[in-house]
């Protein structure tokens, strides 16, 4: 995992986009200047504007916030699993009594 911020990350993806900060804010069907308050006022954008911009940059939510790459399948279960947190408990206890079958 890298140490810069997600901000940065961020930053640094609409770089390499090559595309204005204006521009993805309105793909994203934000305000204009969205993507800029976020960057150059420290404005905390919701998860759901947030997964909308990294749409546009096609980057993944977890390669701006955390600064990992992940599958797209496993993307998708890192956000059920945010959406439906009382699951948490019992997908765990599966995963680890696979693993265990595996390790022994």
């Amino acid at each position: 995992m890298t140490r810069t911020g997600w901000r940065e990350r961020l930053d640094a993806a609409i770089e390499t986009s090559g595309r204005s900060r204006r521009s993805i804010s309105l793909a994203a069907g934000l305000g204009p200047s969205y993507v800029s308050g976020i960057l150059n006022e420290g404005k905390d954008p919701t998860i759901d504007n947030l997964i909308a911009i990294c749409q546009q940059l096609n980057v993944g939510l977890s390669q701006i916030v955390y600064g990992i790459e992940v599958s797209a399948e496993a993307e998708e279960i890192l956000s059920l699993l945010e959406t439906y947190p009382e699951a948490r408990a019992g997908i765990l206890q599966i995963l680890k009594a696979r693993s265990d079958s595996h390790n022994h």
